[in-house]
């Protein structure tokens, strides 16, 4: 089975589809949609609407399967997220939010953020090229490499361990992805040792 690191830019040699470097507004924020929590616990009786604002500095208003955005938010129309959730074995939250144009008016109500919830451990810190902060965490990376003997074990779709904001999908979900022909994706395929 291969992994790949999802690119939350999207494809940004396609200027016409949606990107925003803003973050969320309303019932839940960057941080709560990129640590690994359930959000669910965190808002037993429910979360407020959330709202994502394209940038007027970004002129794409094309609606594409991901919205790419600067906050490694996993921003996916329904078609694709309930796709991804579909093939997802391990948990994952869908928290729809309202997609507003740069001048604040509705642009589409047909996007969710994937949650997926709780983070594994699967670097294989030898081969990893990489800074650490004091408490472990990956502070910034060249390069990723997965520990091979703890593949067997990874889920469809999970967080990085000491990273939590970044995203590995298996070759399961993009294949299915691909084949659906969701767009703006960008994948970057792990190595594996």
């Amino acid at each position: 089975m291969k992994y790949f690191l999802f690119n939350c830019l999207g494809n940004r040699d396609k200027e016409e589809y949606c990107f925003t470097v803003k973050t969320p507004d309303g019932g839940v924020g960057t941080y709560d949609l990129t640590s690994c929590l359930r959000l669910s616990d965190e808002y037993p009786d429910g979360i407020e609407p959330v709202f994502l604002k394209l940038d007027d500095r970004f002129p794409g208003l094309e609606l594409a399967s991901y919205i790419g955005n600067a906050s490694n938010l996993l921003s996916f129309h329904t078609s694709a997220a309930n796709l991804i959730y579909q093939l997802s074995e391990y948990e994952i939250e869908l928290v729809p939010f309202t997609l507003l144009n740069p001048k604040g008016n509705v642009h589409s109500e047909e996007y969710v953020f994937v949650n997926p919830i709780g983070a594994i451990d699967c670097v294989n810190w030898n081969e990893t090229v990489c800074t650490r902060r004091k408490n472990g965490d990956i502070a910034n990376y060249e390069k990723i490499v997965m520990d091979k003997s703890k593949v067997k074990d990874f889920p469809n779709l999970f967080r990085i361990q000491n990273k939590s904001s970044l995203c590995v999908f298996s070759e399961t979900i993009v294949d299915a992805l691909m084949k659906a022909q969701h767009n703006n994706l960008v994948f970057i395929e792990l190595e594996v040792a």
